[in-house]
């Protein structure tokens, strides 16, 4: 009497399955070990993510209420601020931290579970969710100490906004984190360039008070776009005249697809670096 095995192939379902149940382990494993170092041997460097985006509203605020000034475009002038940097982190952590993902987790690719797209997205969830935290701490230290608070106009339009931001965000780290990897001088140059963009993002001042000239140029700036935006829909806002979100919203795609595109086409080439 003889046996016979046959072995079904897989379905194709199946292998999803449980590679995508892999790598979300691999990504939580990795967001674990994220946020361990953040921690890293006292709480400061978690409780300075999370109390950065107050510590800059409340300096910058500082100086234009010691010169008069306690509202912008009919805002509290510190809720108006706040307001431009939990947009404007969201961005720039993208492009500083997100984006040193791979340089940063490079030994742990000698792993076969662990992708390179994994550090990236790790790095990601764990910034995102940490701002989330910290910029909902913001709104309410500042309902709770001093009474002022976001009318909520419109919830969607800010969803919107931050959506808009993150995929920015993911976009720019992603591809910065795979050329960066090839071109160590790359990220330096990033941080050389994006210097000025904290001025130049109307963050500390509103669009309508800027000469028509000035504003056409820093229209050129798809943050100024998201960030007023999620203050029409926060506090009601009008917008400045030349306002597209369709602009940072197909920055945002074409960022995002070519990022994808960019890891595909070096993936092996990440891991063998």
């Amino acid at each position: 009497m003889s046996l016979y095995t046959t072995d079904k192939p897989l379905s194709f379902w199946w292998q999803l399955k449980t590679g995508f149940a892999c790598q979300r382990s691999v990504i939580l494993a990795l967001i674990f070990k994220e946020f361990k170092i953040r921690l890293g041997d006292s709480r400061l460097g978690l409780l300075w993510v999370l109390l950065e985006p107050i510590v800059s509203m409340i300096m910058i605020s500082a100086i234009w209420l010691y010169i008069g000034r306690e509202k912008i475009d009919g805002v509290h002038t510190m809720l108006f601020i706040g307001s431009g940097f939990v947009v404007f982190i969201i961005i720039q952590r993208g492009y500083s931290l997100v984006a040193k993902a791979i340089v940063s987790n490079s030994s742990l690719l000698n792993y076969p579970q662990v992708k390179p797209i994994d550090t990236v997205l790790a790095r990601f969830i764990l910034e995102m969710s940490l701002h989330s935290i910290a910029a909902l701490l913001l709104f309410l230290s500042l309902w709770w100490f001093g009474d002022i608070a976001p009318t909520f106009n419109s919830p969607l339009k800010m969803i919107a906004a931050i959506a808009i931001a993150m995929m920015i965000s993911l976009g720019l780290g992603l591809t910065l984190a795979i050329y960066g990897t090839f071109y160590p001088g790359l990220m330096k140059t990033v941080e050389l360039v994006t210097r000025p963009l904290m001025l130049l993002s109307a963050i500390l001042y509103s669009v309508q008070d800027i000469p028509p000239l000035v504003r056409e140029v820093l229209a050129w700036n798809p943050i100024i776009h998201i960030i007023e935006y999620f203050r029409a829909g926060a506090f009601g806002i009008k917008l400045f005249n030349g306002h597209n979100l369709m602009y940072p919203l197909m920055l945002g795609v074409i960022l995002l697809g070519f990022s994808f595109i960019a890891y595909f086409a070096n993936r092996y080439k990440l891991i063998q670096k």
